[in-house]
């Protein structure tokens, strides 16, 4: 029978540990833990109260401290390249980076939701990229010095290897974004208790910066949700009557991309059947998800001065000819 851990003997079953009171007691001291330790622990699902949403008053400059993997066989794992390996058997960062890469996106998805909370699913997936994408993870593997410590194939370095060959930019800005997952997963692993609270506090401070400008308009009012804004209705009250029908397509998308993610866009346009006209299109708009795109044709369509006022004026004038022919029936 495997020994038991710390947390396990605490109590002897699950429902006498929650119902015992904490309140009071001095919090455990963390040590660095016996890679037999964290061989039988798994993490701990932690209180949904560790994820706490942006204010312009928790944005910081300041990179704060590096958390520490409590386990060094982890910890040298989450930074060996698996070029580095004498053989298949030897650790390497590619189960930590897997593992990682979960907790990044659950953390950031839990801290746009707190924050953003009338946001599209769309929107918080293009903000969640914006965060967890190579190029952002990189730059906090660098500032780190992660990448010095690493212990990668010569090709990653400056140099390149000898006689060889030199990783490309892309593949080094990958390599720099796994290494900062699998240093993630090597924090939650060895501290299965506080280290997913750990990873949360942290990233919230590193991550602050990269959405300052989305978090502002969120506390100032300047990002309006789609109940108050909504351009199609506004559209359709705008030129819309009865037989005129205006849809909304998909378009090609010529394999554009946002600048920002590198997400593949969607293009939809905006066509009205009326007024003489059929499957006129009045604008298009190109999001990463499809109901933002079709929001952002409506705007293009009403802003178009000239077809809108031709449109108007011909509802104008059926509403006054329906109008008049209903008081000659009366």
């Amino acid at each position: 029978m495997p020994k038991r851990t710390h947390s396990e003997s605490a109590s002897s079953s699950p429902s006498e540990q929650s119902t015992k009171s904490t309140e009071g007691e001095p919090a455990p001291k963390r040590t660095r833990s016996s890679p037999a330790t964290t061989s039988i622990s798994s993490p701990q699902i932690p209180p949904w109260t560790i994820f706490t949403r942006w204010t312009s008053a928790t944005i910081t400059r300041s990179y704060p401290p590096l958390p520490e993997v409590l386990d060094p066989a982890l910890e040298t794992a989450a930074l060996t390249h698996s070029g580095m390996r004498k053989s298949l058997s030897d650790p390497s960062y590619e189960r930590l980076e897997w593992i990682g890469d979960v907790y990044l996106e659950l953390v950031a998805s839990e801290l746009i939701a707190q924050t953003f909370p009338t946001l599209d699913p769309g929107r918080c997936s293009h903000y969640r990229e914006m965060l967890v994408r190579n190029a952002t993870l990189g730059q906090f593997s660098v500032h780190y010095g992660l990448d010095k410590r690493a212990n990668f194939p010569a090709e990653f370095g400056l140099g390149g290897r000898p006689n060889g060959t030199k990783a490309s930019e892309k593949q080094r800005a990958k390599a720099l974004g796994d290494i900062f997952e699998a240093y993630v997963g090597a924090i939650v692993r060895s501290d299965p208790e506080n280290g997913l609270r750990r990873v949360a506090e942290w990233m919230k401070v590193l991550w602050g910066p990269v959405l300052e400008r989305q978090i502002r308009e969120e506390e100032t009012g300047a990002r309006v949700s789609d109940r108050e804004l909504n351009p199609k209705t506004r559209l359709e009250q705008l030129i819309g009557g009865p037989g005129v029908k205006i849809e909304y397509r998909d378009l090609p998308s010529g394999g554009k991309r946002d600048r920002d993610t590198n997400q593949e866009l969607f293009f939809v346009g905006c066509f009205l059947t009326g007024w003489g006209e059929t499957g006129l299109q009045l604008g298009y708009g190109a999001a990463l998800g499809k109901k933002e795109a079709g929001q952002k044709a409506a705007v293009k369509a009403m802003e178009n001065k000239k077809l809108m006022k031709k449109f108007v004026e011909k509802k104008k004038a059926y509403m006054a000819a329906r109008a008049a022919q209903a008081e000659k029936a009366t």
